[in-house]
């Protein structure tokens, strides 16, 4: 698993339930202490130098690290989606970051809050083509969500 940085995703390791098995890889240092306290998960920390503001590794030490593995599932926290123009960010580092992270996985998760649908950044990640699963906490029939229902994104 690979767990990109973000308040959504310090949440999703913070309740990985304690008995799970599985190697988790981040750049997330939050996050990479988060999960040093689960005795079953073994944490890979994708190194670099450190954002301040988002307090994960960037730059090419830390691509170069992404480039040379592969994962099952990515958990890409997710800034902006927008149905035309994608998952953008504000930060170009950040940006060339999750681009190695959609290209480490076999599978890229998005998790968001119903306030980031629809809205966008000045720099793009990917298209929505590229997000095999959108999480929210609406319901699956809310109107936010009409326009992903013919995307082939699994909506949870």
């Amino acid at each position: 698993m690979l767990l990109s940085g973000g308040t959504t995703n310090l949440e999703l390791a913070r309740r990985l339930p304690s008995k799970i098995q599985l190697t988790c890889f981040t750049p997330s240092l939050p996050i990479a202490v988060q999960l040093l306290g689960k005795t079953n998960v073994e944490v890979i920390f994708i190194g670099g130098r450190m954002s301040k503001d988002s307090q994960i590794a960037v730059g090419g030490s830390a691509i170069n690290m992404l480039s040379e593995i592969k994962v099952d599932i990515c958990f890409l926290g997710t800034n902006s989606i927008h149905p035309i123009e994608g998952l953008t960010e504000f930060d170009w580092e950040i940006v060339q970051m999750k681009k190695a992270m959609i290209h480490s996985s076999r599978k890229v998760v998005s998790p968001c809050i119903s306030e980031k649908i629809g809205s966008l950044q000045r720099y793009k990640i990917c298209g929505v083509e590229e997000v095999d699963v959108l999480i929210t906490e609406l319901e699956p029939w809310d109107i936010k969500l009409d326009v992903f229902k013919n995307m082939n994104i699994q909506l949870l």
